[in-house]
């Protein structure tokens, strides 16, 4: 029994590693690569346009949240968040501090919508998937003010 047991655990495990690697190379091969990282100086406060949130907490696969911010300079750009369940809403003032970039591969969620004619989820594309390619790896903490 208890080899049946350790059996099920490797083959889950096994195939939610070959899932997070199909799920990852996806969506970087058709944006990520496109995409102009910088490294945030300074904390700074910026309003939230859109935001993506992880539905789970990093473990075998790490994950990051997306989130379209514009900071009072007028800059829009994306922000990834790793490993974390925060939820911020479209014009919410929040603080980014600067977070070092992993070295580690990182899967991005994605914006899934019911559809009105079969019912089903299906993805959504964002508006700024490709039109901002600057990003940046950072923590999100909603402003105190």
């Amino acid at each position: 029994m208890r080899k049946l047991l350790i059996y099920i655990f490797a083959i889950f495990i096994l195939s939610l590693k070959i899932y997070s690697q199909n799920y990852s190379q996806e969506y970087s091969d058709s944006i990520q690569k496109k995409w102009k990282y910088f490294k945030l100086k300074q904390s700074e406060k910026v309003i939230v346009i859109e935001h993506i949130p992880i539905q789970i907490l990093c473990g075998i696969s790490a994950f990051a949240s997306v989130t379209i911010v514009k900071n009072v300079k007028g800059r829009t750009f994306r922000v990834l968040n790793l490993c974390s369940l925060k939820k911020f809403i479209p014009n919410e003032e929040v603080n980014i501090s600067p977070e070092k970039a992993p070295s580690f591969n990182v899967n991005f969620p994605k914006k899934y919508v019911l559809d009105s004619k079969s019912d089903n989820e299906i993805i959504q594309e964002s508006n700024y998937k490709k039109t901002i390619l600057h990003t940046t790896w950072a923590s999100i903490e909603k402003s105190k003010d």
